[in-house]
């Protein structure tokens, strides 16, 4: 059955080079689909009738407004959720979750629809990476890791609550996401942490694991991860994996300095546990069309 779908994922203010994996999901899901989809405010609505609604991402910066425009009593309403975290989707309801941590409805690791093809191996400027937005949850690991040479990437908004945290990184502005020129590739190294809660809740490995694989960089996990690591697809792997496995912010400088002797080699070794990526990803958005169109 042929069937209309729209995604929305459209804000109050316009979006320029979105940075939110969200946004950057919408337009991947899209083209999967070969759907509508409304994203920034400059966006026409379409003079249609749509059969499924799909929202990447729900907070007080949706668009409510056009949103309840589209909203119809027979639609199939779906709602994307790559985080854990609580939300209030009441204005879309009643919908359906796909989500991407364990004991959520339709449980499907969504995150794998950035995966792709590495970039070209460019010259890598840098060491060491971590972008997050502020996460309460995460900052004893923040400020145990976030210290001297790691560079840090945030809003600016957020400095302060990194400052007042305790952390003291290289401070950068946000990451370019434009497609083959982020800004990722010109550092060697990422850093993994998670939330104290997803420690004991299983998350299908982050967006930032993926980004990694195709900007060509070494993740380092933070010790606390091992859940997610033995339950994910990379599990299979645990022995090597401890070698990236750190504790401290001084056993990270270290072994950025030892994976310096030759980063090729860790490279390789990292890419080797990816070799599935790409059909996963594929089964998963074959999953997602089942879900959406059946």
């Amino acid at each position: 059955m042929s069937k209309n779908v729209l995604i929305y994922c459209r804000q109050i203010q316009a979006v320029n080079n979105p940075i939110a994996v969200s946004y950057r999901n919408a337009e991947i899901l899209a083209k999967e689909l070969n759907c509508d989809i409304l994203m920034n405010k400059g966006d026409k609505l379409h003079h249609k009738k749509y059969d499924v609604i799909i929202m990447t991402y729900f907070n007080r910066y949706t668009d409510y407004v056009n949103l309840k425009k589209l909203i119809q009593k027979d639609q199939n309403r779906f709602l994307i959720r790559s985080e854990y975290e609580n939300i209030s989707a009441t204005a879309i309801k009643p919908y359906t979750d796909i989500c991407n941590f364990e004991g959520g409805q339709n449980f499907l690791n969504t995150n794998l629809l950035i995966a792709r093809e590495p970039n070209q191996l460019t010259q890598k400027k840098y060491d060491c990476i971590y972008y997050s937005r502020y996460r309460a949850d995460r900052m004893k690991y923040c400020k145990e890791y976030l210290q001297g040479e790691i560079y840090l990437s945030t809003h600016p908004k957020n400095h302060k609550y990194f400052y007042h945290a305790g952390c003291r990184p290289k401070l950068i502005k946000h990451i370019d996401w434009t497609n083959g020129m982020e800004t990722l590739n010109q550092f060697r190294y990422s850093l993994y942490i998670e939330d104290v809660y997803t420690h004991s809740v299983f998350n299908n490995l982050a967006n930032r694991w993926y980004e990694a694989g195709f900007c060509n960089n070494v993740v380092f996990f933070d010790v606390n991860c091992w859940n997610t690591i033995r339950k994910s697809e990379i599990g299979y792997f645990e022995e090597q994996i401890k070698d990236y496995i750190v504790s401290s912010h001084a056993e990270l400088m270290e072994k950025i300095k030892y994976c310096n002797i030759d980063f090729n080699l860790h490279l390789k070794i990292q890419k080797n546990w990816r070799v599935n990526e790409n059909k996963l990803r594929d089964e998963m958005v074959e999953q997602i069309k089942k879900i959406i169109y059946e």
